[in-house]
């Protein structure tokens, strides 16, 4: 009988040792799993930005700090917000994208900081880019409006897929 109780014993001990052991592996696996996650995404600078108008003026900001930076006479300055431009994140990015998700990151972002140079030059005169005469002959101005705000929409939006497929390039 004790021999029994001894072998029931001994089997309840290592029962419990292999569920104590079973949840610190587990407890051990979500917390690798959870760095895992963290350290493998990439700390952009814009993702958090849901609208155009959060991506434009960080774009602005982004290159206003870049022009300040090369006029300064010292080129380590500081960026006042702490965050690497989006154009800094692709060249973090190139080491691990090949050659062609590189360029088309690059393509990309000049093709948004250009979108974004004609939508502020359009916003300001609208007329001056009327190349099709579309506002001039217009028949009233809440059809002209409607003209402007179809175009800025549509600039808007270019912009918004540049970005979009940034991300998705140097993620």
């Amino acid at each position: 009988m004790q021999i029994m109780d001894n072998i029931i014993n001994r089997k309840s001990l290592i029962f419990i040792g292999l569920i104590v052991v079973s949840i610190l592996s587990f407890t051990i696996m979500q917390t690798m799993i959870k760095k895992m996650q963290i350290s493998s995404n990439i700390n952009f600078a814009v993702t958090s930005l849901s609208t155009v108008n959060d991506i434009i003026s960080q774009i602005k900001e982004e290159n206003n700090n870049e022009k300040n930076n090369n006029s300064s006479s010292n080129s380590n300055d500081i960026k006042s917000n702490n965050k690497p431009s989006l154009k800094d994140e692709i060249e973090k990015s190139k080491s691990r994208l090949s050659k062609e998700e590189y360029k088309a990151a690059k393509s990309n972002y000049n093709k948004m900081t250009e979108h974004i140079d004609k939508l502020e030059k359009y916003k300001k005169n609208p007329y001056e880019y009327d190349n099709q005469s579309l506002l001039r002959n217009a028949p009233n101005e809440q059809i002209r409006q409607k003209i402007i705000q179809t175009r800025i929409s549509h600039l808007e939006k270019e912009i918004q897929t540049f970005y979009n497929n940034i991300v998705k390039i140097i993620k």
